[in-house]
């Protein structure tokens, strides 16, 4: 187990925000100055939004969502510890407040509080503004079965289509779907290989691709074939494939086919 423990009082300058990245210590790492910490996250999050105005929504907006979860899980540990005993410290693997006596306790109880009450508010915003770009693209994707779909659909292809018909780019992905166990939960898993990248004419078919990848891939001659759609030309791996992706988990997870 991880602990981290908070002991510093010092108030810190104001910190730069050029080139500076988040520190994974964030919350409980350096010193305990609820403001300081406000302008090393605000200036983590302008980067962050600036990916949103270049439309790559990933890593961006799961960091985001990752930090709030953090924060919310502290808050939540505050409201029900606070008869459990003096704070001492922080898990910030476990996310869990550490309670024995400590003679800074008041200090490092405030801390947490005004740093959570700074902090969160810029989270949200910047969370529903990645979440609202999320919502506008996915609202434009088109997505559709290619062909007659096997009863299996754990293995096959996506392929993934981008552009106007006169300049339209094709990424065929070899997908497998699987379900993973860990710490005695189970969650689905979804690999995606990419086996074709090429320009695709507007007179070509999915269905063509399809039985060009069975062709040269004898070891998948059933596949689950989806096809996904969009005339935006937005980055591929920030945006587009993780929409899609997701999308197409959805898709072979219904009623729990597999």
């Amino acid at each position: 187990m991880t602990i981290l423990t908070i002991a510093s009082m010092t108030k810190p300058t104001q910190p730069s925000f050029k080139n500076i990245d988040f520190p994974k210590q964030w919350i409980a790492g350096g010193v305990m100055d609820a403001e300081y910490k406000e302008y090393v996250l605000l200036a983590w999050l302008q980067k962050l939004k600036n990916e949103f105005k270049n439309t790559r929504l990933y890593p961006a907006l799961g960091d985001i969502i990752q930090k709030h979860h953090e924060l919310k899980q502290i808050q939540s540990e505050l409201t029900s510890s606070h008869e459990a005993g003096p704070l001492k410290s922080l898990d910030l693997r476990n996310l869990r407040l550490l309670r024995q006596f400590n003679p800074h306790q008041d200090q490092l109880e405030s801390y947490l509080d005004a740093l959570i009450q700074r902090a969160l508010p810029h989270l949200s915003s910047a969370m529903d503004e990645g979440k609202a770009l999320y919502d506008l693209v996915a609202s434009q994707l088109q997505f559709v079965s290619v062909g007659v779909q096997p009863i299996r659909v754990a293995e096959g292809y996506l392929l993934v289509t981008q552009g106007r018909p006169n300049k339209r780019q094709l990424k065929a992905y070899r997908y497998t779907k699987s379900r993973v166990i860990q710490n005695d939960d189970a969650f689905l898993e979804l690999r995606l290989q990419c086996v074709e990248s090429r320009p695709i004419s507007r007179l070509e078919q999915a269905e063509n691709v399809k039985w060009s990848l069975i062709k040269r891939h004898k070891d998948l001659p059933q596949p689950a074939t989806y096809h996904v759609h969009l005339d935006w030309n937005i980055p591929i791996n920030q945006t587009l494939l993780p929409i899609a992706r997701r999308k197409l988990l959805q898709e072979i997870s219904k009623d729990g086919v597999t």
